[in-house]
């Protein structure tokens, strides 16, 4: 290799959302901020949002797809945030197909386990009603092999943050050697100016106790078990939700459910839901107003995704408590029991351990955590990987 081309920045076009209220756009931000010192590497964002995808024509896909493609000659890597709900259509295979036709190494992200969209298929009983439900889910199980397991086994390299995805990934074929393991990262930022909204809507007196929630209202965030966790607690702790419903939600009459909830049971003095924070620094001095934040996520759902929120608790130095889902089972272990774990899927559970937990002891693992992932060394992680892609 020459001096001129080992000096030369690895240059990487990311096709992500980017300006959309999203999880993933925040994610891959973090990223790109924590390589903001880094002379070696060199990101660009594709002027294409994923979300885009949902409104276009196949013609429009193709195109894109042609688009990017002639974008590529100038860079070295094409590096893609993959979540199910993100790419419509074929979009995601014609995406990854673009790289590979323009010779450059394609690395994509997977934040969501494929065994969440699809598992496979098989036939439950001889009667016609059972045959036709089976035809019909092995069409959708082809469809999904084509249009996402395929990409997959294409990439030069998958990154993965939990076992349940790696494992979901090799069983669609993906070489093992191909993926990599990297812990979802901790958000690394200043001490937000305090706020006092959480205090003074919840009346916050001397020994009160706030828990939160933190993220969008969905049902698989265990806002209602938050709730209901209410009812075994004594009257001084008091429950903050500290975000509101996702404009694209299709479940927009979850919110009422929530409230009619809290109406129902009497906690209307004991719950406050700020609404949708638009501004980080905002919702981690919300964050820091309360005393412990609490993760009771779908034993499901949760079990093949990595939660961005719990690493707001880890940031903020937050002592936090989770149902133990497979995935927060595995970083509680990672994080030296920095989170603590339910013995089951109850809120009863829920509630003891809101009772019972040693909030400083806690507090400190958060801190030791945050420090040991925070996103710029992890950033540091990811520009060694596009480094070791390309050879140099």
């Amino acid at each position: 290799m020459s001096e001129t081309q080992s000096t030369q920045p690895i240059k990487v076009l990311h096709f992500s959302s980017r300006d959309e209220e999203c999880g993933v756009a925040k994610y891959l931000k973090h990223y790109i901020n924590g390589m903001a010192d880094s002379d070696t590497v060199v990101n660009e964002y594709f002027g294409v949002s994923p979300y885009a995808t949902y409104d276009m024509s196949p013609t429009d896909i193709q195109k894109m797809a042609r688009d990017l493609q002639n974008q590529l000659k100038d860079y070295d890597i094409l590096h893609v945030q993959h979540e199910f709900g993100l790419y419509a259509h074929d979009s995601f295979r014609q995406i990854v197909e673009a790289g590979r036709r323009a010779h450059k190494k394609v690395m994509v992200t997977v934040h969501t386990s494929p065994d969440l969209a699809s598992k496979p298929v098989r036939l439950r009983g001889l009667g016609p009603h059972s045959v036709m439900h089976y035809l019909r889910e092995k069409r959708h199980r082809q469809h999904f092999l084509q249009m996402q397991a395929l990409p997959f086994r294409l990439a030069d390299a998958i990154l993965a943050h939990n076992n349940l995805t790696i494992n979901a990934l090799k069983n669609l074929g993906v070489q093992p050697e191909r993926i990599h393991k990297t812990i979802h990262p901790v958000q690394s930022h200043d001490v937000p100016a305090p706020t006092t909204d959480i205090a003074t809507h919840l009346h916050k007196q001397p020994g009160d106790v706030v828990f939160c929630t933190t993220g969008f209202l969905h049902r698989y965030k265990g806002i209602i078990e938050a709730v209901k966790a209410l009812t075994f607690l004594p009257p001084n702790y008091k429950l903050a939700v500290l975000g509101g419903m996702k404009a694209d939600s299709d479940d927009v009459a979850f919110y009422d459910k929530v409230c009619d909830l809290i109406n129902a049971l009497g906690v209307t003095d004991r719950v406050y839901i700020t609404g949708y924070v638009p501004n980080d620094d905002v919702l981690n001095a919300y964050i820091r107003e309360c005393d412990v934040s609490v993760y009771p996520y779908d034993r499901v759902y949760y079990s093949h995704v990595s939660s961005g929120s719990l690493n707001l608790s880890f940031s903020n130095g937050m002592p936090a408590i989770a149902y133990p889902t497979e995935t927060l089972k595995e970083m509680a272990e990672l994080s030296d029991q920095a989170v603590v774990l339910c013995e089951t899927f109850s809120y009863y559970e829920l509630a003891r351990e809101l009772q019972r937990i040693d909030l400083k002891k806690q507090r400190e693992r958060s801190k030791a955590y945050a420090q040991k992932m925070a996103w710029p060394k992890m950033s540091e992680e990811l520009v060694a990987l596009y480094h070791e892609m390309l050879g140099r």
